[in-house]
């Protein structure tokens, strides 16, 4: 009897330990044991929203690169302002561009035009009327000397109009017949010496014209090549071209230093415009064009340039009208727009 009652005992003690647990686990927080546990759904969610923020972000890059192609803008200019500062329209066309070949060189005395005196028999220094640096007439009295043979007074007299440039002559000083005493050079005119590189001498040619430029206070002189020289200069390799110039005014003086401007062939391109034209803004070239709502600048290519002229290679097509003359205005007026000053109109 005793050893049943001891088993319900337990029994009873065992239905309510397991209840007890039962209770306890029911009362705990939900999820407490999924704290660490890979939820699929979450990583979608910020997977999807990683992916929303990449698109935003290169959305907004995609902006600033479009703002950056964005059309430069039009600048809209009163008649008024147009005819007032000089802004002049012309049409894109053909034309030529005159190739240079720019070369240095230097005043020469010109050798056919100059005369050496000398005395016609053996003879002494008695007086010198002449001396270097002096102008004279043909004919004029240079010195007078006396015959070693004979004693008999002679003189020595130019033989052309011109400028002594060799003297070397003392009184009392004897000379031998045909024995150089003076140089007589007539300046009213000079070669003009200018010197090429072999590679460019099959260019250059008798007749062609070329503007010599002696510098300041000088004026700039056109003359034509007159002499081609046949050989080539073995120290510095380099061929000689020349140009007979008028020097009536005495300005240029042999030895004077020279740069020439060669004229070589022109060359025809589809599109040519005034070096006016063409403006420089920022870090390239333009050309403004009308448009509906004003002067646009267009970034063009420029070519072959002479003194005047500028080819166009890429940016302007032969028929449209662009401006020719005013450009500096308009390239003004956009920078005062940059900088917050826009031009009233």
């Amino acid at each position: 009897m005793k050893n049943k009652s001891q088993n319900r005992s337990v029994a009873i003690l065992t239905i309510i330990f397991t209840l007890s647990l039962l209770i306890l686990s029911a009362c705990k927080p939900a999820g407490h044991n999924q704290e660490d546990r890979h939820d699929p759904a979450s990583e979608t969610q910020t997977t999807a929203l990683t992916h929303t923020m990449s698109d935003e972000n290169n959305h907004d890059d995609h902006d600033h690169d479009d703002q950056d192609q964005e059309d430069p803008k039009a600048h809209p200019i009163d008649p008024r302002d147009q005819a007032e500062f000089g802004i002049e329209l012309a049409i894109a066309q053909s034309g030529s561009i005159q190739k240079n070949l720019n070369l240095t060189g230097e005043v020469r005395v010109n050798e056919n035009t100059v005369s050496h005196v000398s005395p016609r028999f053996a003879g002494m220094v008695k007086r010198i009327h002449k001396r270097l640096g002096d102008t004279v007439k043909a004919g004029e009295v240079l010195a007078e000397m006396e015959s070693n043979e004979s004693l008999r007074p002679f003189e020595l007299t130019a033989t052309l109009d011109g400028t002594i440039t060799d003297f070397h002559i003392t009184p009392g000083e004897s000379f031998e017949a045909g024995e150089l005493m003076y140089t007589i050079a007539d300046t009213a005119t000079v070669w003009v010496d200018l010197r090429l590189y072999q590679r460019d001498l099959p260019r250059a040619r008798i007749g062609q014209s070329v503007t010599l430029d002696f510098g300041d206070n000088f004026p700039a002189i056109e003359a034509r090549i007159s002499y081609v020289g046949p050989v080539v200069d073995e120290t510095s390799r380099t061929g000689l071209i020349r140009a007979v110039v008028p020097n009536k005014a005495g300005l240029l003086r042999p030895g004077l230093f020279v740069l020439g401007n060669l004229k070589l062939d022109r060359e025809t391109f589809p599109v040519v415009v005034s070096r006016l034209s063409v403006i420089a803004m920022e870090d390239h070239e333009v050309v403004f064009v009308p448009t509906p709502d004003g002067f646009k600048p267009r970034t063009v290519t420029t070519g072959s340039e002479d003194a005047d002229n500028i080819a166009i290679t890429d940016g302007l097509q032969p028929g449209e009208s662009y401006v020719s003359k005013g450009g500096f205005f308009l390239k003004a007026d956009a920078q005062k727009e940059d900088f917050g000053d826009g031009h009233a109109h």
